[in-house]
């Protein structure tokens, strides 16, 4: 989509299986298995969707997803079954590897960070990017690399160590002209709002504090979050400024609705696909 003088594009990296429980935290099964109905095994299935920024001067790819550097037991956790689509979804859109110059992570998860890593035919670990400058938030790759026990299993330390030269972000602000991040906290301690303007034109990608359509509604923090009470607040204002400033929100993990717009309707907030 065009935003202003930049283009905007969901990706697809890859799908894979989460517990749903683990999705939507409190909320009962009851009322969340009408929304995403899981398998026999409780597992919902999500997508994987990197945000592409092409702002004629800069390429920027926001998340990465899970990438094909996975051990046959994580491929098997996370419930990944087919490689990754990352550098397919890229030479759709008319990049190449090497064209891609700025990589921002919104969390370092590994279904948001490993994308831009695999296995050489030399069993050497090779990033996609060589020509990338990458961003996290500096309280991201602290936590990223010094995991405890609650979050280990969701940072894989090993392979986030191939990104040696990710650069710590200490305070909101600006990117490049027309990107900017924004601390939100509570899905992770570190996590980031990535800010998209042109011309007049705002687009947010709100990472994990909004992973499907299904979580606007605020009480549906997943169990994952680790400041379940902060992504709560958080998620009020940024419904808010959406509402207010009419802007364009990019979901990382719907199914169905990549960019839209959100709506109001007798109390009820929804998304609307724009694509």
């Amino acid at each position: 989509m065009k935003l202003g003088n930049f283009e905007v594009i969901s990706l697809y990296e890859n799908k894979f299986r989460i517990d749903g429980g683990a999705l939507f935290g409190v909320i009962p099964k009851k009322i969340w298995a009408k929304l995403m109905p899981p398998d026999e095994n409780n597992f919902i299935t999500l997508e994987i969707h990197p945000l592409l920024i092409k702002t004629g001067e800069h390429n920027i790819i926001v998340d990465l997803g899970l990438g094909d550097a996975l051990s046959d037991k994580m491929k098997k956790i996370y419930g990944v079954e087919s490689p990754s689509h990352l550098t397919k979804s890229l030479e759709d859109a008319g990049i190449s590897l090497e064209e891609v110059d700025i990589v921002i992570f919104s969390h370092l998860h590994a279904d948001h960070s490993l994308g831009g890593l695999k296995l050489g035919d030399d069993g050497n670990m090779v990033k996609l990017f060589p020509n990338a400058k990458y961003y996290a938030h500096r309280y991201e790759l602290d936590d990223a690399l010094n995991p405890n026990e609650r979050n280990a299993a969701t940072y894989l330390i090993d392979l986030l160590r191939h990104y040696d030269e990710i650069q710590g972000i200490q305070n909101d602000g600006k990117i490049i002209d027309g990107i900017a991040v924004y601390l939100t906290g509570g899905h992770t301690r570190g996590h980031l709002l990535i800010l998209v303007q042109s011309e007049g034109e705002t687009l947010i990608y709100p990472g994990d504090i909004f992973p499907t359509r299904h979580h606007l509604k605020p009480a549906y923090i997943g169990a994952v979050d680790s400041y379940p009470i902060d992504s709560l607040y958080k998620k009020k204002g940024i419904i808010n400024e959406c509402l207010k400033g009419d802007y364009y929100i990019a979901f990382d993990h719907d199914p169905d609705i990549r960019i839209g717009k959100l709506k109001e309707k007798d109390g009820n907030i929804f998304a609307e696909s724009v694509e």
